[in-house]
């Protein structure tokens, strides 16, 4: 049972955090529009990056050999920006499975001078207003599941790390949080 009180870094208003169990993530991945949103929705679940980072992710940031993405930046508010924190920069482990699929979309995804990974079709930074508005909400609705908070996925990804066993420290430095007491406290 999770600890009364709120997280300084809960900022829906409602102190309430939302976690995809295994099924429901599969009933979003099936839920999705299109391959490009099946793949952003599962390399958020998958890695636990912020919308930002996953807007600013080009494909020289994957690094196919060590099988990890280098966060190097953020897209927001159209603009791209260094990480705001040392521990924001950091190399994420990536799936086996979610490779895989990577590699499959990179064959499909649009082309750009910016070389994106999850690009609008002319291959520049997706809007993220429209992309929850349009997509990842509707996506929600078709799979049966509530409204939630893009940020929700990153929560998700660290409750698959808990449940796996993972050690503390080893979450703290993929979610790229400060400090461990950070990671603890959320």
């Amino acid at each position: 049972e999770r600890p009364k009180g709120s997280s300084a870094h809960e900022d829906d208003g409602t102190g309430q955090m939302n976690i995809l169990k295994p099924q429901q993530i599969r009933a979003l991945l099936d839920a999705a529009g299109t391959e490009k949103d099946r793949v952003l929705f599962m390399t958020a679940v998958l890695t636990g990056m912020r919308q930002g980072e996953l807007f600013g992710l080009k494909w020289d940031d994957i690094d196919w050999d060590d099988c990890q993405i280098i966060v190097r930046r953020t897209y927001n508010h159209a603009h791209f920006y260094e990480p705001k924190t040392r521990t924001s920069k950091r190399r994420i482990d990536l799936a086996p499975e979610l490779v895989h699929e990577l590699k499959k979309w990179k064959l499909a995804c649009p082309k750009g001078e910016l070389s994106l990974v999850f690009p609008t079709a002319l291959g520049t930074p997706d809007n993220a207003h429209n992309m929850l508005k349009r997509r990842f909400h509707p996506a929600l609705k078709r799979a049966g599941l509530d409204r939630i908070r893009f940020h929700d996925l990153r929560h998700t990804y660290a409750s698959l790390l808990i449940d796996q066993g993972e050690y503390p420290k080893y979450i703290q430095v993929q979610m790229g949080h400060s400090s461990i007491k950070v990671t603890m406290d959320i």
